[in-house]
């Protein structure tokens, strides 16, 4: 009963050993000194000037390059001229992705990691080759069937799940919400029949999810292509980031202008990566001997979830004193409510600001034992560092 269980599924394997088109990894660059001066495809459909894309072959013979057809979104235009070993390709600069397609070597997509220039040339290498090596993939279902006696004892009721990603081999796959050991390629252990959910994931990639029946004694492949994603700042994901900061600047600017620092420890809850609210602490420090320790309640809000974002942070808290500045006829305590926002750029780990915002001072004389209080303008910069603790 094994035996003839693993003839089927050998025959059904068949089905994905066939070849697949891949864009090779890293491969799309720009070509230094290269431009377009061919004067019959200098300009796409809107008037606008070509870039010139060379694709080089592997593993694609001669006949085959002259079969391959291109796609891409409705404002993106394309004319094909055929080399030796590889095709030019006339396509609109503003292109965000490719497709690449033959009827016999299935298709590829291909988005572009950065925009092109009018007029330049750039190139990528097109390979072909299988998407799962035969020998490996007889390897993999012996080696399931080997761990697996009651698939041979009531093998209608058992399947496997094969997912493939193409030139991005490496993804994770998930099955019915269980992330799976093996990457892409992947080849499933026995999965029972019926519908299941999947998941494929992988960095820097928009996450694939679709419901696929499994027939018993048989084996449902999936082709993923995965989209480029927008990058995220995973510094801001979803749970408690501790947030060590350091200030500079200027109390009283319009009158005596007095140095400050204030060194700051921070405990965010992110919500979601644009939104945080938390607690912090503060030692202030200015160099007319003020110091003072502040309890701060704060919320931080990015205007994207990308690694590159402008921020604004909102702080108000409480400062309780430590040390007065004295001076010839009266001695001065940095005390009471405070509060200051920050307007900035959060670079992936990093945050840079401008501060502006109050101090509230009590001024107390000896002379007549007279006192009273202002609040004092503030302005500086500041720069935080973003470590994410805790569970994702």
């Amino acid at each position: 009963m094994k035996k003839s269980i693993f003839l089927i599924l050998l025959v059904i394997s068949s089905l994905i050993c066939s070849a697949q088109l891949q864009v090779k990894e890293g491969s799309f660059k720009k070509v230094e000194g290269f431009v377009n001066i061919n004067t019959e495809k200098m300009f796409d459909d809107n008037d606008r000037p070509y870039a010139v894309l060379k694709i080089k072959t592997e593993n694609i013979n001669d006949k085959q390059r002259r079969e391959l057809s291109f796609g891409g979104d409705a404002q993106t235009f394309f004319e094909t001229e055929y080399k030796d070993g590889e095709v030019w390709l006339y396509i609109s600069y503003y292109a965000t992705f490719l497709k690449i397609s033959h009827p016999d070597l299935s298709s590829t997509e291909f988005w572009f990691p950065f925009d092109m220039e009018p007029k330049r040339g750039y190139e990528l290498t097109l390979v072909n080759k299988p998407s799962l090596d035969e020998a490996a993939i007889i390897s993999i279902i012996d080696q399931r069937l080997e761990n697996t006696s009651n698939v041979a004892a009531n093998p209608d009721d058992f399947g496997y799940i094969v997912v493939k990603t193409g030139s991005l081999e490496g993804a994770t796959v998930y099955i019915d919400g269980n992330e799976m050991e093996m990457k892409t390629p992947f080849v499933s252990d026995p999965i029972k029949k019926g519908p299941h959910k999947i998941k494929v994931v992988k960095d820097g990639y928009e996450a694939y999810s679709d419901i696929v029946a499994v027939e018993g004694n048989g084996m449902k492949t999936v082709d993923v292509n995965l989209k480029k994603g927008k990058t995220t700042n995973k510094y801001r994901e979803k749970g408690f980031v501790f947030i060590p900061e350091f200030g500079l600047g200027a109390l009283d600017l319009l009158a005596d202008a007095i140095p400050t620092c204030q060194p700051r420890l921070n405990l965010e809850y992110m919500f979601e990566p644009r939104f945080g609210m938390g607690v912090g602490a503060e030692f202030i420090y200015t160099f007319d001997k003020h110091t003072s320790l502040s309890l701060l309640g704060q919320i931080s809000y990015y205007f994207t979830n990308r690694n590159t974002s402008p921020y604004i942070n909102l702080k108000i808290g409480y400062s309780i004193r430590l040390s007065d500045a004295t001076y010839s006829d009266h001695y001065c305590s940095l005390e009471g409510l405070q509060g200051f926002a920050t307007i900035g750029v959060n670079i992936k780990q990093h945050r840079i600001g401008a501060v502006i915002g109050g101090y509230h001072f009590r001024h107390s004389y000896d002379y007549d034992g007279h006192s009273y209080t202002n609040y004092h303008e503030f302005v500086g910069i500041t720069y935080s560092y973003l470590i994410p603790f805790g569970k994702k």
